[in-house]
């Protein structure tokens, strides 16, 4: 039987204030998707450092909800309409405590149980949007749980939180005040300079739309007229294993003086030409738009699509890993926008609004390296030597509809890969994946 902890904060700072142009855009496709908003949920786990009781560990949980606003924060409806952020000064948690037993369960049914611990879906307006939640080996903490809402934290909050939380276990007073919160970054947002930067990143997207305008996948006459998910189960999935790819791809980058995400992704454009024939186009990529000021140490909603011009015409590998590179580049810098003012640009000069609401062409590429945790080095580790492309479970998406995710774990190569068939073909899907890894063998 599960035990519940509470914590609580008081005397603190509350503020009110607007979404930030983060939370607007993931509320964009979260409102896609009503059914299933539950799938925008990240969760982690934390493993505890031995030595810690429940008061250390509920301890370093106070510690880090008073300092960061996120943590204690509900969206309820603005009075103009839409949400609002509201920062409460007092609140409290429970935390929900679950003995393991002697916590030999395997990773993916470690996983299971965080989930069940953690708890359903969030109410936005009635609930903060975190919860934490601890695991016992014996009655010793073991891992800590949280969950939390995509509108609240990205990914790098999520590693951002992490690190502080161990601090806090270790060294509370070593760690500095958090660079920025989110009501005053929206705001900052509302202000003069912010509406020249989503100006800016509007002329920018315009231009990148009118110099590349060869879909990918758009030519397809189904892509504008079905909008339904094709089968009962979602949107096939191809998932492509690459052994030894990752550390391929890490080499190939420190020999052509690049990055990785550009190595990779100039790997995948360059599969795209090859298996559809176009070798100019837009494509959609995740930006995390850390490399903003104020954003180091920042836990909040920060990521955004951005849109890149790609040219892979007759390039060697080098070739285009170097133009993919400054192209990313380029769109990260005006990667952060207004959403609802660069739809009114974009219209303007007659551009599908879709590129970038959902992703250039309704799709979207993301490259991660990922530490090799226990539950990633577990299932990045496969007995095959060789490529293996397989069918994964089905995607639960209407929007976007194409998306690709290359990780990098343990030197391996993974690329997850979800297609609607009335754009892209599962059999297209599966040669893009495979010639893909496959390009990357050969150098």
């Amino acid at each position: 039987m599960d035990t519940v902890h509470e914590i609580s904060f008081g005397g603190l700072a509350s503020a009110v204030g607007p979404l930030t142009w983060g939370q607007r855009h993931i509320r964009t496709i979260q409102d896609a998707h009503p059914e299933n908003r539950q799938q925008f949920n990240l969760y982690q786990l934390w493993r505890i450092p031995p030595g810690n009781g429940d008061r250390q560990v509920l301890s370093a949980l106070r510690a880090l909800v008073e300092r960061h606003e996120a943590l204690r924060t509900r969206l309820p409806n603005s009075a103009g309409g839409g949400l609002a952020q509201h920062v409460y000064a007092d609140g409290e948690f429970a935390v929900r405590v679950r003995d393991i037993g002697t916590g030999e369960c395997g990773e993916e049914d470690l996983y299971q149980v965080a989930q069940e611990v953690a708890g359903g879906d969030f109410t936005w307006d009635e609930e903060f949007l975190v919860r934490f939640g601890i695991l016992t080996t014996g009655g010793t903490p073991a891992w800590l749980v949280m969950m939390a809402s995509h509108m609240i934290v990205d990914g790098a909050s999520g590693a951002i939180l992490q690190r502080e939380f161990m601090a806090l276990l270790a060294e509370p007073s070593s760690i500095p005040e958090p660079s920025c919160q989110p009501v005053r970054w929206a705001a900052k947002e509302q202000g003069r300079q912010g509406a020249e930067t989503s100006r800016r990143g509007a002329e920018y997207m315009r231009d990148v739309l009118q110099k590349h305008p060869g879909r990918l996948f758009g030519g397809n006459s189904a892509y504008s007229g079905t909008t339904e998910i094709a089968g009962a189960g979602g949107f096939p999935v191809v998932l492509g294993h690459g052994p030894g790819l990752g550390k391929q791809v890490e080499q190939l980058a420190e020999r052509w003086r690049t990055s990785e995400a550009a190595v990779a992704m100039a790997a995948l454009a360059r599969s795209f030409a090859t298996q559809t024939g176009i070798a100019s186009f837009p494509m959609g990529v995740t930006c995390s738009n850390r490399h903003l000021p104020g954003a180091d140490g920042y836990v909040g909603m920060l990521a955004q699509n951005g849109v890149i011009g790609v040219d892979v015409s007759n390039a060697s590998l080098p070739e285009a890993a170097a133009q993919m590179w400054r192209s990313l580049l380029t769109g990260y810098a005006h990667s952060a926008y207004d959403q609802d003012e660069l739809g009114g640009v974009l219209a303007e000069a007659g551009v599908d609004d879709d590129y970038l609401r959902f992703g250039a062409v309704g799709h979207f590429v993301n490259y991660l390296r990922l530490d090799p945790d226990p539950i990633e080095l577990e299932e990045s580790r496969r007995p095959a030597s060789s490529i293996v492309i397989e069918e994964g479970n089905p995607a639960d998406y209407t929007i976007p509809r194409f998306g690709v995710v290359i990780a990098s774990v343990a030197d391996d190569l993974a690329v997850r890969m979800f297609a609607d068939p009335a754009v892209v073909p599962p059999e297209l899907a599966r040669s893009v994946a495979r010639s893909f890894l496959e390009g990357l063998q050969s150098c």
